[in-house]
């Protein structure tokens, strides 16, 4: 077994959604998310966490999120999930709910 974990920025990942052939609906909301969020005169940062298990079943593990350098800290609780779609549905509805994006 290999556990291969990586950052990505916004654009490595939308490609690495595209090569998985991810749907279109997805890719464009994840494309629609800012990259940098200013909250209470702090920057977070978008951040891009994606880990690939090659055991006897090949998955990743998608964590995303908004990360503070200064703060040392993330703008949303760490969330971790299996697939990619929740992971950006989950981060879409947390931005909506905190008012950092509209609909």
């Amino acid at each position: 077994m290999s556990i291969n974990p990586k950052n990505y920025n916004k654009e490595e990942f939308i490609k690495f959604l595209l090569d998985n052939h991810v749907d279109i609906v997805t890719i464009e909301k994840f494309s629609e998310l800012p990259n940098v969020i200013k909250k209470n005169n702090n920057t977070y940062y978008m951040y891009i966490y994606v880990t690939f298990y090659d055991t006897k079943n090949i998955y990743y593990t998608y964590e995303l999120n908004y990360y503070s350098n200064e703060l040392i800290e993330f703008l949303f609780s760490s969330k971790v999930f299996n697939d990619v779609k929740y992971s950006i549905n989950n981060l879409y509805c947390d931005l909506l709910n905190s008012r950092n994006i509209t609909q």
